[in-house]
């Protein structure tokens, strides 16, 4: 035992991992079972194509009592795709149903299970050259069992599907049918259309839409008419992007046009991996049976993973990046900057920015992504939040955890690759490094000061010293100016955030001022140096996830000041009735008091005991703190005077307002207004302000 955690601790240490015995030990509790495989626990594959698609393809009957391949967590089969770049992972072995010669177990590229047709293919052509099966076989796949043979007619590879039901036709013209998997199908007039079509964009808003939320997401083809048959593209889930061919894609468009046209039942699908065959026939009951999948597939290349790595990364996860593991960057190596369009929270409607550094050469993968907005919501989050007392810190994940959160939130994530030496790389990585340390990681939060993105700006000048220069030059805008754009689409929140900042926040950007929003991180990014040569290669952009089109948000309807437009209309209304009593004129007031006076409890909160600097001395707390004297007794002899000091106070607001010591929109002024009207004592018989 002593000896298996020394073997476990020097593999780490050539990970760059600093671990203990006591860490070794639980770590060798998950492994045990890899015993016999030898220190490397090497395992052979064989990349294989089937009409564009790519797989790594597993004999798993040579390592059957050591090594269970079924079992591989999700993480450690995206480290194995991501390393040999393909779309799946196929292990074959023994199949516990006896009509089948073996099991065909195939794995997207972020670990899930599906069926796939052209893995399906694939496999046999491996299995019959490998001596695993002979002419015709049975296969047991995730949804059944599967046969597998020779089409002699164009002399490739053919998988019999499961019997199809009829596609199912959607309100929107498009079609649904699981072949498998479950598909999609979205009709096309012409190639030109389907050619121009955003087929992740499009497929992703669709995969991920409530309308398949219940099965886990859908696979999304577009397909039109083509002289020679029918052209298709799919986006596939679980490799989340389109792919060169998908079969289980194929059978569906095929399905769905003959459904549509007649026509013989047999179809030849074109997609950009190359041609795949479709044949079936009708079962008499509006379904389809003997569907069959042909076309080609070929071995690329043979290779070895070491499992040993990867297993170990994964489980020591979410360890961070540790000591030197910067020693060992190639000269491959890209550093690049993230940027993640707004979410649907609060906390991530400005976007993200991370950084990434990606050196294919390394053995297992460096693909990193180093996150400066990592906080905690613990239960005390909002409170310190409130407080101005948030502490975010620096944290490290693997790439592809990064981009199946932006996926599952629906975000866009464009790559800005920097244009750096070897050495500045090795900089930049060394100050991660540092940064990353337990001791190094926290900073205080300031929304418009320090943040994910500005950070990444003091990242640069602290690795690269004065050889780094922004050539920022001054806006000319404010920081409220700034937040603008960004909160259009978000009336109340534009409101809240107009309300709450104070005049520090009208104060003109320093240069890079602006940094402080990600997207305008991102084009400041062009104007900057390192030893005056530009920062970004070749203006590179590039997006790596998706482009949502949702980096500016539309201009919404102003509902708050419509509303306060109303109220104060309503307020004129009321208080210029020529009537003595009025009681709903009382509870007007009473709530317009009410709520301004929490109003301006809050803003003074902020500014006394919060360590929000951008809240202090908002003139707001004028016209929501004179709204106190509305409970002054009526019959108190202060009552009438406050009442004129309080009007007065909401006048100077007005006029404060006018000069722009601080901003004030049309929803602020009518509030302001309200309460002058709920304050003012120029009528007796209304009793100023409330009635008994």
């Amino acid at each position: 035992m002593l000896l298996a955690i020394r073997i476990v601790r020097y593999a780490l240490r050539s990970l760059s991992v600093d671990i203990e015995v006591e860490e070794c030990c639980a770590i060798m509790a998950k492994v045990r079972y890899l015993r016999g495989m030898g220190d490397d626990l090497k395992i052979e594959f064989q990349k294989w194509e089937g009409t564009g698609n790519t797989f790594a393809i597993v004999n798993g009957f040579k390592y059957a009592g050591s090594l269970d391949l079924t079992t591989l967590e999700d993480k450690v089969v995206a480290e194995i795709c991501l390393k040999q770049n393909c779309d799946g992972l196929i292990c074959l072995v023994e199949s516990s149903i006896a009509e089948a010669d073996l099991k065909c177990d195939y794995r997207n590229s972020d670990g899930t299970r599906s069926f796939c047709g052209n893995g399906t293919r694939a496999s046999f052509e491996y299995a019959h050259r490998e001596g695993l099966i002979g002419d015709n076989a049975v296969f047991e796949a995730c949804d059944g069992l599967h046969k597998v043979r020779r089409n002699d007619e164009y002399d490739v590879p053919s998988v019999e599907f499961r019997p199809v039901v009829a596609p199912k036709s959607l309100s929107s013209g498009d079609f649904f049918l699981d072949t498998g998997s479950p598909h999609h199908i979205h009709l096309v007039k012409d190639f030109d259309e389907l050619s121009q079509l955003e087929i992740d964009t499009f497929g992703r808003k669709i995969r991920y839409s409530d309308d398949y939320s219940s099965i886990g997401g859908v696979n999304v083809s577009a397909l039109c008419t083509v002289s020679e048959g029918l052209a298709l593209r799919t986006y596939e889930r679980g490799v989340e992007a389109e792919t060169k061919a998908c079969g289980t894609g194929a059978v569906a468009a095929s399905i769905v046009d003959y459904s549509i046209h007649g026509g013989k039942p047999k179809r030849t699908i074109h997609m950009s991996g190359g041609k795949l065959f479709v044949e079936f026939k009708e079962d008499g009951e509006g379904g389809y049976e003997n569907v069959w999948l042909s076309g080609a597939a070929r071995e690329l290349y043979r290779g070895i993973t070491r499992l040993l790595p990867i297993f170990l990364l994964w489980f020591c996860m979410p360890l961070e990046v540790h000591a030197n593991w910067y020693d060992s960057l190639s000269g491959e190596t890209k550093v690049s900057i993230l940027t993640s369009s707004p979410g649907e929270d609060a906390y991530s409607i400005f976007g993200h920015t991370a950084v990434r550094i990606y050196d294919p050469a390394e053995v297992p993968i460096v693909d990193w992504v180093f996150n400066y907005g990592t906080f905690s919501f613990s239960e005390d989050f909002y409170y310190n939040f409130m407080l101005g007392r948030l502490d975010y810190h620096l944290s490290a994940v693997p790439f592809y955890q990064f981009q199946r959160q932006n996926i599952d939130q629906e975000r866009g994530v464009k790559e800005q690759i920097l244009n750096l030496t070897p050495a500045q790389i090795r900089q930049v990585a060394e100050y991660l490094s540092w940064n990353l340390q337990e001791e190094n990681a926290v900073y205080s939060y300031e929304f418009f000061r320090d943040n994910c993105s500005t950070r990444i700006i003091t990242l640069f000048q602290e690795s690269l010293g004065a050889s780094f220069e922004t050539h920022c030059k001054k806006s000319g805008k404010t920081f409220r100016d700034g937040l603008q754009p960004y909160i259009a689409g978000s009336p109340w929140t534009a409101f809240g955030m107009d309300f709450i900042l104070g005049p520090k926040s009208d104060k003109i950007m320093p240069p890079c001022g602006d940094a402080f929003i990600p997207d305008e991180l991102s084009k400041a990014l062009s104007t900057m140096t390192v030893d005056g040569v530009g920062l970004l290669k070749d203006n590179h952009e590039n997006f790596v996830v998706f482009d949502d089109g949702a980096w500016l948000p539309d201009s919404a309807l102003d509902v708050p000041a419509v509303l306060m437009v109303f109220i104060t209309s309503l307020m004129i209304i009321v208080t210029f009735r020529n009537r003595e009593k009025c009681g709903f004129t009382s509870k007007l007031r009473g709530v317009v008091a009410l709520v301004s006076s929490l109003l301006g409890i809050l803003l003074l909160l902020m500014w006394a005991f919060t360590d929000h600097t951008d809240t202090w001395a908002n003139i707001n707390l004028l016209w929501t703190l004179a709204a106190l004297v509305y409970f002054i007794p009526i019959h108190s002899g202060f009552k009438r005077q406050a009442g004129k000091i309080a009007a007065l106070i909401c006048i100077s607001y007005l006029i404060l307002s006018v000069f722009e010591f601080q901003l004030s929109t049309l929803a602020l002024r009518c509030a302001a207004v309200s309460v002058f009207l709920t304050v003012i004592p120029f009528r007796k018989d209304l009793n100023l302000v409330r009635d008994e």
